[in-house]
């Protein structure tokens, strides 16, 4: 019989696999934690979270239905994200107002809701919140980053890089500090000031950012066609072997462009269901497919199949000049 400090380790050991991005071995530990009462909460959470980045959201909706016998302010938030992600922006910002009870939860929460805004249009409320999330040390990055979002999406990239050169990267976690790099090569990129060799870009380690310099369809289909990889089709998914990957971007790019986007950090998703099937997610065929651009733009970055459960939205991204242009022009300029 297993004792409890097995199923604690088990936990800490799932919590430094998904730091590492080791999803393969954090879903291990943490089905072996989520054994323990005193652990469920938190390993089923992120063990649903892992379906979330790997594009399994028709399986995160089932896992989350399945235990909503839990009712954690922990799982609130992982149907707040998928809501998020699935175009249910209401049902998301209910989650994460519910989530607010916990004090623990606030600041988290309402810098969730501010993303909510920025996403539907509603930027002044938006910058409101992001503003005086700014004042916490604790939130202070994060609701900058998103406040340079906005300022990208009013094309304001004079004063998003302004206030992105407010940010020390030096006191950043390597993710945030990612991020910075590629606001800040991506601003120099708009102001016309980006001096930084194409030698010094890894093209494998830093591809987001080697595509400011080489916008070529050869690269992105080189970079697309590594999700063609079969070894991938349980985690990351993968297109079928036969697919026209050219014919694909060119679906691709017809179909998001009477789309609105799903903003996310430093890039803009698209999600969206095919009239053919294009590849596995697991031992699931799917006709779902995820589009990323650079943020504010329809620049493609990659695409990988998904699989969309019954809830998604599909007209919460249809075309809508109105939102568009709400986007652009919803903030006050000074």
């Amino acid at each position: 019989m297993a004792l409890n400090s097995d199923f604690r380790q088990a936990f800490y050991n799932g919590q430094e696999c998904w730091r590492n991005n080791d999803y393969v071995n954090a879903r291990y530990w943490y089905e072996i934690a989520m054994q323990h009462e005193e652990y469920r909460e938190q390993s089923v959470s992120k063990l649903i979270q892992i379906e979330i980045r790997e594009g399994k959201y028709a399986k995160a909706r089932q896992m989350l239905n399945a235990n909503k016998d839990l009712n954690s302010v922990a799982l609130k938030q992982v149907y707040g994200l998928l809501e998020n992600i699935e175009n249910n922006f209401e049902a998301s910002r209910r989650y994460y107002s519910e989530c607010m009870v916990d004090p623990s939860m606030q600041h988290k929460s309402l810098l969730a809701i501010a993303k909510l805004y920025i996403q539907t249009g509603d930027n002044q409320v938006a910058r409101k919140m992001l503003e005086t999330l700014q004042l916490n040390n604790n939130f202070n990055v994060q609701s900058t980053m998103g406040l340079i979002c906005l300022e990208i999406f009013e094309e304001d990239y004079d004063n998003a890089y302004r206030l992105m050169k407010t940010l020390n990267p030096k006191t950043l976690t390597p993710k945030l500090y990612q991020h910075y790099r590629i606001f800040d090569m991506f601003l120099k990129s708009k102001l016309g000031m980006l001096r930084e060799p194409k030698s010094s870009i890894d093209p494998n380690r830093d591809y987001m950012l080697y595509r400011l310099y080489d916008n070529s369809d050869k690269t992105l289909l080189n970079h697309i066609g590594r999700h063609l990889n079969q070894n991938l089709r349980q985690s990351n998914g993968c297109f079928f072997k036969y697919i026209d990957l050219e014919k694909l971007l060119m679906d691709a790019r017809d179909k998001i462009s009477n789309m609105n986007s799903n903003h996310f950090e430093v890039s803009d998703m698209y999600r969206f269901r095919l009239d053919t099937p294009i590849g596995f997610k697991g031992d699931d065929i799917t006709s779902d497919i995820c589009v990323v651009t650079m943020i504010g733009s329809k620049d493609i970055i990659t695409m990988y199949p998904v699989t969309l459960s019954e809830q998604f939205d599909i007209e919460g991204m249809s075309t809508s000049k109105e939102l568009a242009l709400k986007r652009k022009q919803g903030g006050i300029k000074r």
